[in-house]
Order: structure tokens, then sequence, then C-alpha cells
């Protein structure tokens, strides 16, 4: 497949628009990684959605930025490992797109000579603000790979997507590259939402929504965003497996100042 065009991508979502904030992951672990700051955001820092015991991980490597977590032995809550970029001191405008692109997506069982559990994990791209995440994932489960938009009140959930696609995300030899795209567009009362998944250079699935939450409230203007992470995560069940991928692009788009 070819590679994604992503800066079309970004072009048809937002009209004419700057990539202000580029990592190319896939160098040599020693080579710096980041290219494009516009924002003035610095190097990722690395966040945890978990309690104690679970033993995060991140490393660079030739392949990529590899994130991994683990579910332990003793229930725990959803849990996850990201990079992320530091917002708190940085002003996005209202209108951005985000592109996360990952490969080698797995889950392994902690258990020796055990197949691993069937339970849900997901790589991510979210924004964040205290304790809530939001954005757009995709779910690997025991029925394939979906697009999910996790926190929010969408409904029904998005379709597995078709399965010669997840198969080749999957493969053994040669998987391919998968990407989040995530596009918000905030206003004083709501905000609305876009989200897509593209296994190499194919859309699996879109989507549009309002960032309303399941618990009540909704993204806005006023929303002061403290990170937006990439990484990998896992839903609130599941014990004795490991998850992780490698990420291998990240990018922050908004539109061009003079447009």
């Amino acid at each position: 497949m070819a590679n994604l065009n992503t800066t079309q991508i970004a072009h048809d979502l937002l009209g004419p628009s700057q990539r202000v904030y580029h990592q190319d992951l896939t160098t040599h672990a020693n080579q710096p990684h980041l290219r494009i700051d516009k924002l003035g955001a610095g190097d990722f820092v690395f966040v945890d959605t978990i309690p104690p015991g679970q033993n995060p991980v991140h490393s660079y490597e030739q392949k990529g930025l590899l994130t991994s977590v683990d579910r332990p032995p003793t229930p725990a809550p959803s849990s996850g490992h990201h990079a992320a970029v530091n917002l708190q001191n940085i002003t996005l405008p209202d209108r951005f797109v985000l592109t996360g692109t990952f490969i080698e997506s797995t889950k392994v069982s902690l258990i020796p000579n055990q197949p691993p559990p069937t339970n849900t994990y997901a790589p991510v791209l979210l924004l964040s603000f205290g304790t809530t995440l939001t954005g757009a994932t995709s779910q690997f489960s025991p029925t394939g790979q979906r697009l999910n938009s996790p926190g929010l009140a969408v409904t029904p959930s998005r379709p597995d997507i078709p399965a010669n696609l997840s198969n080749e995300v999957l493969a053994a030899q040669n998987p391919s590259p998968f990407t989040l795209v995530l596009r918000a567009e905030r206003g004083a009362t709501s905000s609305a939402g876009h989200a897509m998944l593209f296994v190499g250079n194919v859309k699996a699935d879109s989507f549009d929504f309002a960032f309303n939450f399941a618990s009540g409230g909704s993204l806005t203007t006023a929303t002061v965003l403290e990170y937006i992470r990439v990484g990998i995560g896992t839903t609130a069940n599941g014990i004795n497996y490991r998850a992780s991928v490698y990420v291998t692009e990240f990018e922050i788009w908004t539109p061009s100042p003079n447009h």
C-alpha cells in the first residue's frame, strides 16, 4: 500500500492548513524525532491512566515509539500509557486536526504458555483535561477492529471494519500501518468531532459526532485542554495480559493563519 497522504486529509478537513507539530518516530533511537514544533510545546512527555504497579513501558526503537501496559492479576480500572503533547502553556485554535499512525498492535498473555484473554485493547488518539479522556481509538476485540470514541454519548457503536483490512493490520509478516484521524471544532456551548480510521491508505471507517460526554457535559471553547495523548489503552476488564503498539508518526494541524 502507498503511504497515507495526511497533508491532503488535513486540508480536506480544515481547508488551507499548516502542520504545527510533527513527530516522525521511525528513525534510529539516537536521532531527534521532533521535526516541527510551531506550538513551542516541546518533546513528548509520558503519562498514564493507571494506578501504580501495571508496568507502563515506552521505548524509542527503529520501528517507532513502543508503548506498552500490563493488566495484572488484580482487577484494575481502565489502563493506558501515552506519549503526550503538553498543552498547559499552549492555546490551540478552536479548529484542529490530529493524526496518529501505528503499527504492530499486539496483546500477549502474562502467563507462560497461555493464549491472551479475549479482552479489548486500543491504540488511542485522545484529548485530556482533568480526569476526562476523549477522542478516537482503534479498538481490537474478539470480533475484530473498529473505530471508537471513548467517553462520549455516541450510539450505536461503530461496526467492525472489513476483515480483510484488520487481517492486514494483525498480519504476522509485514503488518500494515493504520492511522487514526481526529478533527475537533470547538464552540461556545458544544463541539463537533470527526474521526477516521485508515488501514494503509484505505479509509476503513469515518463518522461525525458531538463531543457530548456520556457522564454529562460537553467540550467547549472554555475547556482548557491539558494534553494530547497517543499510545495504548485497555478497557476496565480482563487480567493477565500485556497490550502494546508502536507509534510511527504524530501530527497536529491547524488552519493557515491567513485563512
